[in-house]
Parts: C-alpha cells; sequence; structure tokens
C-alpha cells in the first residue's frame, strides 16, 4: 500500500522523529515512541510505512523498535475511541475491528481487509441496480444477506465457538467464521459502504443488527445465515435465558460499546484457553475503553 494514498503520512516526519528519539534521553523516549505511532495512518502497515524511512541506519533502528510502535499504535487508536465516546455513527468501526484485530493478527494487511469489504460491498451494489425498478427496504436487506451467507458464506462457527479468531476480523474474513458481533461487523462495513440504515444491537448472550429506515424495520442475525427477525422472537429469547425484558437491550450499540464486548468475549477465551499473556493484552486495551470513558459511556 503505497504512501500517496495518504496524504497525511509524511516519511520525513517519522525519520526526524527517529533522529530525536536516537539522541534524547531515556525519560523521553517513550514519548517520542508514541509521537512516532499517532503519526502513521492506521491504514498502512507499519513495514511497510517503516521502509519509507530513508536513512539506513534510523530505518534499521525503526525495524528494532517495530514491536514498541506497533503497541503504541495500537493504544493511540483505543485512546481515541474513548474520547469520542458513544457516538450514533460508525465511522470509527473500520479503524477500531482492523486495529483489535492486529493484536491476533500483528502482520496482517488491511489493504486485503479492504478489497475483499469493497468488493462485496460492489456485489450487493450490483444486484440493487439489477433490481432497481422495485427495490424496497426489505428487498435491500434481503440481498445484503444473500451475498453475505449465500454467495460469500460468512456463517456462524458453531463446531470451534471458543476459537479467538472468530473474534478479529482479519481471520473472519479469511475463514468466513465468526461469532455473532463479528459477524455483525462485516455485515456493518460492508452495509457502510451501501449508506444502509444497518446498526448493532447489544442483546445479551447474542448480538444481533437492526435495519431502520422510514417504512422497515428488522432484526438481523448473521450468525444464522442473515434470518431476519421481530422484536417478539428477540424477546421471547430474552426470557428463556432468564432475562427480564428491558429496552436497554434493544439500543443501538456504538463503537465504543462494541470493541469493548469483542474484549470482554476473547477475555473469556483466552482465559480459558489459559494463555495469560494474550488475555492480560486484551484486558489492557479494555482497561483503557473503561477508565477513560466513564463519564460517556452510557451502555
Amino acid at each position: 500500500m503505497g504512501q500517496t494514498s495518504f496524504p497525511d503520512f509524511y516519511p520525513d516526519d517519522i525519520t526526524r522523529l527517529l533522529y530525536d528519539w536516537e539522541v534524547a534521553p531515556p525519560e523521553k523516549k517513550r514519548f517520542l515512541l508514541k509521537l512516532i505511532a499517532s503519526r502513521i495512518p492506521w491504514q498502512i502497515q507499519l513495514e511497510s510505512a517503516l521502509d519509507e524511512v530513508k536513512d539506513p541506519y534510523l530505518r534499521v533502528q525503526a525495524r528494532n523498535l517495530k514491536s514498541e510502535i506497533t503497541r503504541h499504535r495500537l493504544r493511540h487508536s483505543f485512546f481515541k475511541l474513548t474520547l469520542r465516546g458513544n457516538t450514533n455513527h460508525y465511522k470509527d468501526l473500520e479503524e477500531m475491528a482492523v486495529q483489535l484485530s492486529s493484536i491476533g493478527f500483528p502482520d496482517q494487511n488491511y489493504a486485503e481487509i479492504k478489497h475483499e469489504l469493497d468488493r462485496m460491498a460492489l456485489r450487493v451494489s450490483e444486484l440493487y441496480d439489477d433490481h432497481s425498478g422495485y427495490l424496497t427496504d426489505e428487498l435491500k436487506v434481503q440481498i445484503l444477506c444473500q451475498v453475505l451467507f449465500q454467495e460469500e458464506g460468512f456463517v456462524g462457527n458453531i463446531q470451534n465457538y471458543n476459537d479467538p479468531g472468530n473474534s478479529y476480523l482479519f481471520q473472519v474474513i479469511k475463514s468466513r467464521l465468526g461469532i455473532p458481533i463479528s459477524l455483525s461487523v462485516v455485515y456493518l462495513l460492508v452495509g457502510q459502504r451501501l449508506g444502509l440504515p444497518l446498526y448493532g444491537t447489544n442483546l445479551p448472550l447474542h448480538f444481533l443488527l437492526q435495519y431502520e429506515s422510514e417504512g422497515y424495520f428488522t432484526y438481523i442475525d448473521p450468525f444464522h445465515g442473515g434470518v431476519l427477525l421481530d422484536k417478539f422472537t428477540c424477546e421471547k429469547f430474552l426470557e428463556a435465558n432468564g432475562y427480564t425484558n428491558s429496552p436497554k437491550y434493544f439500543t443501538k450499540a456504538s463503537t465504543l460499546s462494541m470493541i469493548k464486548r469483542m474484549c470482554r468475549n476473547l477475555i473469556h477465551i483466552y482465559r480459558d484457553n489459559q494463555s495469560k499473556e494474550m488475555e492480560n493484552t486484551i484486558k489492557d486495551h479494555l482497561q483503557i475503553l473503561e477508565s477513560r470513558s466513564t463519564h460517556v459511556d452510557k451502555e
């Protein structure tokens, strides 16, 4: 992925900061690494960005610092999300899903993720055009689910539900398998490209989507092949699992609440798998979301 796609990325700026890091006293080095991390757009693969450093010595130094820069870069995105709070849009969902995915797959390439999401959105758009003479909101939803489930094969990983890969966007797009919330993220990111009024729904135990336009409303379950549900069915699901029906379970989920839920899922999975290091890594990032957002978090 070339830097020309990102006018806000300046390799010379990174080079200057690396030089400052090289000569800085120990107490300032961490601050400079955080600056470097914040200056590299999240869409750019870190290794590619560091390769743009022209000075050979500093380029080698940058590669040696890759893991530290990666950590600061990820934390920077999480901090930015907490400052935005529970916004009513998903402009930052793609960034956060990709950044979270990089914990499990540090060598992932965003260009591959974007290509797949763009391709699927284009396919849905083509079918919308084919049915333009009678394209209702209900048909829009049916076509979206047809493409993502029937054509692309996205479905719940029932056989290996506790595989941590089910929670990482990069792996979900590769395997076409996931859990309710990660599959919902795929639907949301495709829907976002099409301008669809699609939202997450933080239902306990089973994350859903809701489509809400002036003339049409439905819930969507990506885990079970995009089946459409009414509110009565969702309420019965809650009652069957010991939950008292409450409007809070049907509110639109924000990016912040979704990423927090995905982190909690991963913590439980890594704890069950006795992967202490990964459990602690996810805990560290969840703590960022929770400690910095208490004043705006309305979950």
